[in-house]
């Protein structure tokens, strides 16, 4: 793992069983960031992004902490077997992290934080999601770095804003708890800027690990699902419905994106779902006995479909 130092800048390399207690920090891209290769050249300084990399060093050294964590240089991302190990070990990162800031570009000093958190782009993320549950310790720095308050402290707002149990937000209780469809849900309307990062963001949400394939697309999501399956015999993963489909378009095995979950919130597994199935090239395969169910689903209108 690569850290900087946050009182020389500089770069420091740990192995796994070496890693020192570190900051880590959350926060939306913006066009001015600075990469690795950027931290050598004369002009980081004037960058936008070089801020945030000060502001939060100067953060951890307050909290005692002299390394940080910060994705836009902290990854030589011109490497592709560094860049899939450091997506596939993110979330990790962000649990064991000693704090983790969040810098919320878009939430003015002056704004009431209980009003303006809900509206900040950093919710409507992809990534951004795996940034909240993660770490135990959240806090949340307006556009000008004032400290505004812990996720405990606004912990009923993120719910509302999110959908995701308070109880998962407090860490009060694990992902594993709750469905696949449920928690595919809590990402329905989240956005990435490439469509590969919406089932690479979702990887330690799903504790499931693979390599990384931009160029791939939507298939990105597709292979997400199938290892879901491969280590999960949750068949909430099926309960998902393409909203934006023709009417007499057939249905795949699997969603296209997280958004056809959007209506899943509340999918719980049967206790008796105890099956063995997997995906093949001709469909669901099941093995053992199941039980045949009838599901009856009220629409907005009022009309029982069974």
């Amino acid at each position: 793992m690569r850290l900087v130092n946050t009182r020389s800048l500089q770069f420091h390399d740990f192995y796994l069983s070496e890693i020192p207690r570190y900051a880590i920090l959350s926060h939306t891209w913006g066009d001015d960031e600075v990469s690795f290769q950027d931290m050598s050249l004369p002009d980081r300084f004037s960058r936008k992004g070089y801020a945030k990399i000060i502001q939060t060093c100067q953060l951890a050294l307050r909290y005692g902490l002299d390394f940080a964590w910060i994705d836009t240089c902290c990854i030589d991302k011109s490497i592709s077997a560094e860049l899939t190990e450091s997506i596939n070990s993110m979330f990790h990162w962000y649990t064991n992290a000693a704090v983790c800031y969040v810098s919320l570009e878009d939430l003015l000093p002056s704004a009431p934080a209980e009003e303006g958190l809900a509206k900040c782009r950093w919710f409507t993320q992809g990534w951004t999601l795996q940034e909240l549950l993660a770490p135990k310790s959240v806090q949340f720095y307006d556009m000008a770095w004032n400290y505004r308050g812990s996720k405990l402290d606004f912990i009923t707002v993120i719910s509302n804003a999110t959908g995701i149990p308070r109880s998962v937000i407090k860490g009060a209780s694990s992902l594993a708890e709750y469905s696949v469809a449920r928690r595919m849900s809590w990402a329905a309307r989240r956005q990435t800027t490439r469509v590969e990062d919406t089932a690479y963001c979702l990887l330690g949400i799903f504790d499931v690990n693979m390599p990384l394939l931009y160029g791939e697309g939507l298939k990105a999501f597709r292979r997400l699902q199938e290892e879901i399956v491969k280590r999960n015999n949750d068949l909430t993963i099926f309960a998902w419905d393409d909203l934006n489909r023709h009417e007499h378009q057939p249905l795949g095995l699997f969603a296209s994106s997280p958004a056809a979950f959007i209506k899943s919130s509340d999918v719980s597994p049967f206790i008796d779902d105890f099956i063995n199935f997997s995906a093949t090239n001709k469909g669901l395969f099941v093995s053992g006995g199941v039980p045949l169910r009838t599901a009856s689903i009220t629409t907005d209108d009022g009309l029982e479909i069974v």
